[in-house]
């Protein structure tokens, strides 16, 4: 009907529509669709079939061809994409007619061809990674937590029960020295008991520390070290110098590396006190880019690194050097003192 609209839902692509052009079955037609056409093309017979079309507002547009005798036409509105079959024409394309007639199109959309389809689907994947984020900082947070509560629960265990055993054993140790002081013999034993149960509060200590989630900071590290230096070569009249830069932002070495850190540190500064005769100690700290560096260095008597000794200062160096993306190398010379190097990749 005039001024009607075709409506195609969204399951129906192809449009088929037949015409009775005056000129009868035999006429034929021209057309274009406005939205996609700008020249006419003809249809041989008064059908028209239209394939594939998206969503969207088109108007059909179709005038009636009328044959052209003789000459051509010129200056006429026709602009064919296909030209009319042979037997259709006497000479030349034929001429359009004055008369057009409208059809507008209406095809639904489908849902993904809506203006909003493609911003929601943006929309949504910025959810869902937001989401995703959100969920794994979270168990992020959760684990760090739960981490935390195991290595206080650790600590204090290792505290109260493990540190009250030991100190028991030292305590029981003196008693029985006090009883057998007159059997020499045992005294050796005793002795050594002590030495070794001093020896292993004193690790333990080291640990429970190293645990103790209130000192992940480098700055308490520094600390620690600097006291336990200066406690142990005081006592040997060996003047220590102590020298940390600004390591404000020095926080990334883990609880493995701090306490191998500190367990290399203790050992070169008992060796220092022990074996060096040494008249001066220096311990510097310094950050490179990603790497922590600490130089001990003393001017004692040296030693021959290439030599074989009976302690494992050296082995537990090597051992230490070799896991927390850790190095440890030792200069010495007889004579010249020496210097261990720890460099710690943070």
């Amino acid at each position: 009907m005039k001024d009607s609209t075709i409506l195609m839902d969204i399951s129906r692509k192809n449009l088929f529509i037949e015409f009775y052009p005056p000129g009868g079955d035999s006429g034929q037609v021209a057309y274009r669709l406005l939205n996609l056409d700008t020249l006419w093309q003809v249809s041989s017979y008064p059908v028209l079939s239209l394939y594939g079309l998206s969503g969207g507002d088109y108007t059909l547009e179709v005038r009636e061809v009328m044959p052209a005798i003789g000459e051509a036409a010129t200056g006429s509105t026709l602009s064919s994409r296909a030209a009319l079959p042979s037997s259709s024409v006497l000479s030349g394309p034929g001429a359009l007619s004055g008369a057009v007639l409208r059809i507008p199109i209406q095809v639904q959309e489908a849902f993904w061809q809506k203006w909003w389809f493609w911003p929601s689907v943006v929309i949504y994947f910025l959810l869902l990674a937001g989401v995703g984020v959100y969920l794994f900082f979270l168990y992020d947070f959760r684990q760090k937590l739960k981490l935390h509560y195991v290595r206080n629960r650790i600590a204090s265990d290792l505290h109260d029960e493990v540190g009250a055993n030991l100190n028991s054993i030292a305590i029981f140790t003196e008693l029985l020295r006090k009883k057998v002081a007159n059997d020499a013999s045992l005294l050796p034993i005793l002795d050594r008991i002590t030495s070794n149960s001093e020896e292993t509060v004193t690790l333990m200590r080291d640990t429970v520390w190293a645990i103790n989630p209130e000192n992940d900071s480098t700055e308490k590290l520094v600390e620690r070290m600097r006291a336990f230096g200066v406690e142990i070569l005081a006592a040997k009249d060996i003047p220590f110098e102590f020298s940390v830069p600004d390591l404000k932002h020095s926080d990334g070495l883990s609880m493995e590396q701090r306490r191998s850190l500190y367990l290399v540190y203790k050992e070169a500064v008992n060796n220092i006190a022990k074996h060096s005769e040494a008249k001066n100690a220096e311990c510097t700290l310094k950050k490179e880019g990603d790497v922590l560096k600490i130089r001990i260095r003393d001017d004692g008597r040296g030693f021959d690194p290439g030599a074989t000794f009976e302690g494992n200062g050296l082995r537990n160096f090597a051992s230490r050097g070799r896991e927390e993306n850790m190095r440890v190398s030792v200069t010495s010379r007889p004579g010249e003192g020496t210097t261990v190097t720890v460099e710690v990749w943070v």
